[in-house]
This record gives C-alpha cells, structure tokens and sequence, in this order.
C-alpha cells in the first residue's frame, strides 16, 4: 500500500471498474472466497466476502506499480484462479 503508482492505478480503475487493491496475494482467500483489500482513498482494509461468486465467465484485469516483482503478481493471478475452483497450472 505505500507505492504512489499503484494507489494511483487503484483510483483511476475505481473511477470505472470495481477494483479491489490488494497488498499481496495473501490477500486472496480462496477456501473462503473473501478478499482483504483497501478501497480507494480509505484508510483501512475491508474483508470483501463472496467478491468472486458465480460460475459464468468474468473479466478481470490486473495491474501493478512498476516496482511490483512479476512473481507477485503471479501469486495473486493464481489465488484468483484458486478462487474460482480453477488449478492455474491447467491454463495454457
């Protein structure tokens, strides 16, 4: 949360899309479906429970700061396939 890039990024999805800024893929529960994340502009965290229900298709975009290691983002990618019932090591 203390990137100025990636606050920025947040905002500016938040003025179109929901968004969902996250610390790290940790994060990302997948065996309870809840997400830990901090709203544009607010101070604190919010547990976001049921963030990924459904079965249909969904469209998610994912953005980080520059400084964010591809590893990270990979863990987190992951842990929102997870979250969908869906093995990541399965996508081509």
């Amino acid at each position: 949360y203390n990137s100025s890039n990636t606050i920025s990024l947040a905002a500016l999805c938040a003025e179109s899309v929901t968004t969902y800024h996250v610390e790290d893929a940790d994060a990302i529960d997948p065996d309870s479906g809840t997400i830990r994340h901090r709203p544009p502009g607010a101070e604190s965290d919010v547990d976001q429970v049921g963030w990924l229900e459904g079965s249909g298709p969904v469209r998610i975009g994912v953005t980080a700061g520059a400084s964010t290691p591809n590893n990270k983002i990979g863990d987190a990618v992951a842990r929102i396939f997870a979250t969908r019932g869906i093995d990541p090591q399965r996508i081509e």
